[in-house]
């Protein structure tokens, strides 16, 4: 009824399940279902919708007043119920057949920004890979954009956004505590790599332990704090890490490979030594609950496709490498 209501006028608008809890456009019926329309449109539809409401209100008025007191049943109030109860259903049945036809749900993903690997400008390795998504799976339509690392990981937390990536899955973290949840299915596997001085070089054994025992220190970006069950220094950038290294005032930095060598060789660093310190999946994130539990199974049906294609180890593969051993000295 809403949606027709909004076409009548030229605004064109969909009918959805409850996917994208406060996006950007949503005009919430019975609360089972939604009613879509383009940004541009948005304003002008919950105008038309208010005074549709507010003609109702004044016929329901005029009509109760004309009617005998004995003849007033169910009311105002009983007859908005009995409506709401028939548009509730009749907006149910439009979400199985829209969802039926293959109408694509929109997915709002805020990736890190990665120089390199997921820009501003929409470019990158970690962009390719969502777009090849996007176009994996009909019924998905993603909307991507660029944000710093902590702040989109908050959206992705917060329900701002439907998902965010890259996430590392480390086992040992405690699960429940978190304020977000894995996708289940990596895209891969992203190798960690410990960054210590060349006349002192570190194991991973031996930098987690004298972390542990406060013998060293031993840092990451502050973004991948929350991923290490271990007491670890938060650092702003990735040449502040390298850098703090090869002046010895921190014993080792823990960094993803591609991005923190990149980084290493921009800086023409010389005393630093390289060692693996543990691959991890490489997956994405969504807000816990049952519309996140709906976004994952999207997104791993989308990341299932790729593979059954022959794609998605080619693309993650522009991403993340196997760890490779080499030295800058």
């Amino acid at each position: 009824m809403v949606a027709g209501l909004l076409e009548q006028v030229g605004i064109a608008a969909q009918v959805r399940g409850d996917l994208l809890q406060g996006a950007v456009g949503e005009l919430p019926a019975a609360g089972l279902a939604s009613v879509w329309v383009d940004n541009d449109d948005e304003s002008r539809a919950r105008e038309v919708v208010a005074d549709y409401e507010q003609q109702q209100q004044a016929e329901e008025l005029t009509s109760s007043r004309s009617r005998e007191p004995s003849a007033s049943w169910p009311g105002a109030f009983g007859r908005g119920l009995i409506l709401g109860m028939v548009v509730g259903v009749l907006l149910g049945l439009l979400v199985g057949s829209a969802r039926a036809a293959g109408s694509p749900v929109m997915l709002v993903g805020t990736v890190a920004h990665i120089p390199g690997l997921a820009n501003p400008d929409l470019s990158g390795p970690f962009i390719d890979l969502l777009q090849a998504m996007d176009d994996a799976l009909p019924v998905v339509s993603l909307q991507i954009r660029v944000a710093p690392f902590v702040r989109s990981i908050h959206d992705a937390s917060t329900g701002r956004a439907d998902f965010h990536l890259p996430m590392i899955r480390n086992p040992s973290l405690d699960l429940p505590s978190l304020p977000w949840r894995y996708v289940e299915r990596p895209m891969g596997k992203v190798c960690m790599v410990l960054y210590s001085a060349r006349e002192a070089p570190l194991t991973a054994a031996q930098a987690s332990r004298g972390a542990e025992q406060g013998a060293l220190r031993v840092a990451t970006l502050s973004a991948n704090l929350d991923l290490f069950a271990l007491p670890l220094e938060g650092i702003t950038e990735l040449r502040q890490g390298l850098g703090l290294v090869a002046r010895g005032r921190l014993d080792g930095f823990i960094g993803a490979q591609e991005e923190t060598d990149s980084m290493l060789r921009a800086s023409g660093l010389k005393n630093i030594h390289r060692s693996l310190f543990h691959c991890y999946d490489d997956v994405l994130i969504v807000p816990k609950g049952a519309a996140g539990d709906r976004t994952a199974a999207l997104l791993e049906e989308a990341l299932d496709a790729l593979e059954a294609q022959g794609r998605l180890a080619p693309l993650h593969g522009r991403v993340h490498q196997p760890y490779q051993d080499w030295q800058p000295y």
